[in-house]
């Protein structure tokens, strides 16, 4: 016990004797200590309610309103209509708008076996695909984990890697054996970076994101460079038939249980979605026009909308501060509202943001590491404190809030209050509830324009996968947005299962062309 503590005990001693002495009864003194201790708890509660006003001044920018979300809706839509008509022009407009030359979904007449090759982040998934008919799908997948010095170095050595994996897979899988020698696989290329296609089976890489810098590859055909890579090792008999974005994956492996499946979204580490177009509306489209091509999915890559200040009217000085000091300035705003790549970072910053202005953590800013073990690093470096803290400390209902106080002392911040607890569980809850309202008014611009009686939505991704809170927020918010009949549906495998079905539709497809 401190001395402190010892010296307040004694006086409270030293009172009680001398009521006593003077003629104060048990009675008395009990009333006057109850009294005490009430106005003791009301002073506490008239500060906590100051205290709380003074976080939700703080985070007030944060709870957009309908109308906000509205016209946030309308932008996006003005941004799409404007990017169909143009090339593409990164410079002129928001959004790629990238057709995909996928004209329909499975129609469950399609079979075949195919490879796929799933290129999106620090490793890449190589699968094997064995279609049988509607809902009769078996895969077998391997995860290759890719050198850092590939990511950064030439893009040649980037495919021959892949190129090298893929005859690894084949042969510890057996694959070839009972195969005739002449047998060629049939590959779809799932690659999740922004690409000008001009047919399946071309695409001209737009720009590197999620840390890749390879050189030699922007500007470049990426299904072409693969190919080519397949193509120095003589053992391999494999031909790239498709590229396939991850959303387009999503939206395929769902349509193939759910015929309206028409929109497929991304909401994990980046965000991103595609949806089926009417060809009509889209003016920049060069390919062909007739019966058997009346729409196209079209690869929005919404995730760069606010690039031309369209999102500045609901944009906090927060999200500012995170975008300067991202690796991409200025790029990808849409994304760094809503992505899990980036809203622990929110988090943090509301937070520095707090102890700066000494309500949260007092004290905590002006202790240097060799201070105290109470230090919080966190506070200081930048993308310590992660998308899943903020899920766990939402969904934290524990009466004394034990759960966050458990995350906060595992990040380095030693015995926090209850208070501290609370508001940086109030601070999750808004940038949380921010990020599934944007992407509910995202998704509803796209159920909107697929124009259709019923619309089912295709989603994959960690927030909409593991974020309970998060997913419940979204589907509340799209209710009141969207009047017609939808759903959201999880898509299962789809950058294997959706872009083997892309390969399948293509060459039934043709099969039909060739037959008729």
């Amino acid at each position: 016990m401190s001395s402190t503590s010892k010296y307040i005990i004694e006086v409270k001693i030293d009172v009680i004797k001398t009521l006593k002495l003077l003629g104060i009864t048990a009675g008395a003194l009990t009333a006057i200590g109850l009294g005490t201790y009430y106005i003791h708890q009301r002073i506490q509660r008239s500060k906590r309610v100051i205290l709380r006003d003074e976080v939700k001044h703080v985070l007030e920018p944060f709870e957009l309103t309908d109308e906000q979300l509205r016209r946030v809706m309308a932008n996006l839509n003005t941004e799409m209509i404007n990017s169909l008509k143009s090339d593409g022009d990164i410079d002129k407009n928001d959004l790629g708008m990238f057709p995909t030359y996928v004209h329909r979904g499975p129609n469950g007449q399609e079979t075949g076996e195919y490879l796929v090759v799933d290129l999106g982040g620090s490793n890449f998934r190589v699968s094997h695909v064995v279609i049988e008919g509607r809902n009769r799908i078996n895969l077998k997948n391997k995860i290759f984990l890719i050198p850092h010095s590939l990511l950064l170095g030439e893009g040649e050595r980037l495919f021959d890697y892949i190129a090298e994996c893929l005859q690894r897979f084949i042969d510890d899988n057996g694959l070839n054996l009972n195969k005739p020698v002449d047998y060629t696989f049939d590959l779809a290329f799932t690659f999740s970076f922004p690409c000008n296609q001009t047919s399946l089976s071309q695409a001209t890489l737009v720009s590197w994101t999620k840390g890749f810098s390879c050189t030699g590859v922007v500007g470049h055909d990426v299904v072409l460079m693969l190919q080519q890579a397949i193509d120095r090792r003589k053992s391999l008999k494999i031909q790239v038939v498709a590229l396939v974005n991850d959303t387009v994956g999503t939206l395929m492996a769902c349509s193939s249980i759910y015929r309206d499946c028409k929109v497929g979204v991304i909401l994990g580490t980046g965000t991103n979605a595609c949806y089926f177009e009417n060809i009509e509306n889209v003016p920049k489209w060069t390919g062909v026009r007739n019966q058997t091509t009346k729409q196209v999915v079209i690869n929005t890559e919404w995730g760069a909308l606010g690039k031309h200040a369209c999102l500045d009217f609901i944009r906090t000085s927060i999200d500012r501060e995170l975008d300067e000091s991202s690796l991409t300035p200025n790029q990808q705003v849409f994304e760094k509202m809503i992505s899990a790549l980036y809203l622990g970072e929110i988090v943090r910053l509301i937070i520095v943001d707090l102890v700066q202005r000494s309500i949260l953590l007092p004290g905590r800013m002006h202790k240097s590491p060799s201070l105290g073990r109470d230090y919080n690093i966190f506070l200081s470096l930048r993308g310590s404190f992660y998308a899943k803290h903020v899920d766990d400390i939402e969904c934290d209902t524990t009466e004394d809030l034990s759960v966050t106080s458990l995350i906060l002392t595992s990040i380095g911040i030693q015995e926090p209050s209850y208070d501290d607890c609370y508001i940086i569980r109030e601070v999750c809850k808004t940038v949380s509830l921010r990020a599934a309202r944007l992407a509910a008014a995202a998704i509803a611009v796209l159920v909107n324009r697929v124009n259709l009686p019923s619309v089912t939505v295709g989603i994959d991704g960690t927030l909409f996968r593991h974020h309970g809170k998060f997913k419940k927020n979204l589907t509340r918010t799209l209710s009141r947005l969207v009047p017609r009949t939808h759903r959201l549906v999880l898509s299962e495998d789809g950058s294997s299962k959706g872009s083997a079905l892309v390969a399948a539709v293509h060459r039934y497809t043709n099969e039909i062309a060739t037959s008729s």
